[in-house]
């Protein structure tokens, strides 16, 4: 029997240009993005853990960097 994935929702934030973008994907994929452009909106990553024998699934939301 395969065990329940735990879902876990991050959102990223910050100003723009500080990196949340090359910080999610370095964190989903092991390695930079060779080029980058300024996120519209927001972008959506995911990567699975396990820890102590549980997956869990990590939703990342990168925003643009503009929220008022």
């Amino acid at each position: 029997k395969q065990a329940q994935k735990r879902i876990f929702k991050i959102i990223v934030i910050g100003d723009s240009n500080v990196g949340k973008t090359c910080l999610t994907y370095r964190f989903c994929s092991g390695k930079f993005p060779d080029k980058t452009e300024a996120t519209i909106g927001v972008d959506f990553r995911e990567k699975q853990l396990e820890v102590d024998g549980e997956i869990l699934k990590l939703q990342l939301w990168d925003t643009a960097g503009q929220e008022r």
